[in-house]
C-alpha cells in the first residue's frame, strides 16, 4: 500500500488514493534523448561522488601535518572535499590544504569525475530512460543485461544463480547514499514488461529513523531535484508513527515526461523502516 502525507491531501480526495500525478507534455525524440543523457550523467555523478558516505572515519591532516582531525568522506567536487566530523557537522576543505597522503587517498578512492561523465556520454541512451538506462517496457533479459553493464548498481550474485533468486534486491548501488546501501526491486506487467522500479535503503529500527534514515531521505531528495527539477508536491519526511506495516508513505511526487511518476518517501515492513524511491509507469489523472 502507498499513501501520501496528510498535509499534501489538498490535491487528492482522501488518503492512500490517487497518489500518482501526471502532467505530460510533448517533446521531440532528440530532446528527450539529450535530457535522458543529462539525467544519467547527473545520476552517476551524484551516486559516485556526492552521496557516497561509504568510508570509515580517518585522520586528515594539513600539508605539514601540524594539525589533524577525524572525518568521514562525504563527497568531492572539483578541488573541494566535504567531510563529516564526529559531531555530525560537515566541513568543506580545499584539497590543496590537505597533506599529500590525503590527496593520494582521495585520488585512489574518489578520483575526479571527468572520466565518469565522459564514459557516460559514450553510451547510447534511449530518450525514455527512467532509472539509469532502464526503460518501462524492457523485458527481464534486457533489464538484467543493462543492470550488469550499469555504472550505478552492481551485484555479488553469480549469473548462474540469478534464475533462482530473481532480480529483486540483488542489485545494490555501488556507493552508499546518505551512508546507507540501497537495493533495487522490480514489478512486471502481464506480458513480462517492466512497469515499476523501486530503490530502497537498507532496513533500520525505529530509533534509527531520524538519525540514520533521514540523511538518506534528504540526499535522495536533493538527487531527484537535481535530475528531475522541483517536485509537483513536497513535504517533510513522513513521521515513523504514521507508517503502517507494508505501507509506503510518500513525501514527494514528480511527473515523468515520458509518462509515469516518481515518489520519494519511507516505508515499514515487519517493524523495520526504509527510505524508498518508486519509479512507476502508473498514471493517475
Amino acid at each position: 500500500m502507498i499513501g501520501f502525507q496528510e498535509d499534501n491531501l489538498d490535491l487528492w480526495n482522501g488518503s492512500f488514493v490517487g497518489i500518482f500525478y501526471l502532467a505530460s507534455g510533448t517533446r521531440s525524440t532528440q530532446r528527450s534523448a539529450v535530457q535522458s543523457m543529462h539525467r544519467l550523467v547527473i545520476f552517476i555523478f551524484f551516486i559516485v561522488s556526492t552521496f557516497v558516505g561509504a568510508d570509515e572515519f580517518r585522520t586528515w591532516s594539513n600539508p605539514d601535518k601540524t594539525k589533524s582531525f577525524e572525518g568521514q568522506f562525504i563527497n568531492r567536487k572539483e578541488n573541494r572535499v566535504t567531510l563529516q566530523l564526529k559531531n555530525f557537522n560537515n566541513l568543506v576543505v580545499d584539497i590543496n590544504d590537505l597533506h599529500e597522503d590525503d590527496k593520494l587517498w582521495l585520488n585512489q578512492n574518489h578520483p575526479a569525475q571527468a572520466k565518469v561523465a565522459a564514459d557516460a556520454n559514450t553510451k547510447t541512451i534511449n530518450g525514455n530512460t527512467v532509472f539509469d538506462t532502464l526503460v518501462f517496457g524492457d523485458d527481464r533479459e534486457t533489464v538484467l543485461k543493462k543492470l550488469n553493464e550499469s555504472k550505478i548498481v552492481a551485484t555479488t550474485v553469480a549469473s548462474a544463480h540469478i534464475g533462482r533468486t530473481g532480480l529483486n534486491n540483488i542489485f545494490h548501488t555501488r556507493e552508499k547514499i546518505g551512508g546507507l546501501a540501497c537495493s533495487l526491486s522490480f514489478d512486471w506487467g502481464s506480458n513480462g514488461e517492466l512497469i515499476e522500479i523501486t530503490l530502497q535503503s537498507e532496513n533500520k529500527k525505529l530509533d534509527e529513523y531520524t538519525t540514520i534514515l533521514k540523511p538518506c531521505w534528504k540526499d535522495l531528495e536533493a538527487l531527484l531535484i537535481s535530475i528531475y527539477g522541483n517536485p509537483k508536491q513536497a513535504a517533510q519526511m513522513p513521521k515513523a508513527e504514521k507508517l503502517q506495516d507494508s505501507q509506503m508513505l510518500a513525501s514527494h511526487l514528480w511527473s515523468l515526461e515520458q509518462g509515469g511518476s516518481i515518489l520519494l518517501g519511507s516505508s515499514k515492513m515487519d517493524e523495520k523502516y526504509q527510505v524508498v524511491v518508486r519509479f512507476t509507469k502508473t498514471v493517475y489523472p
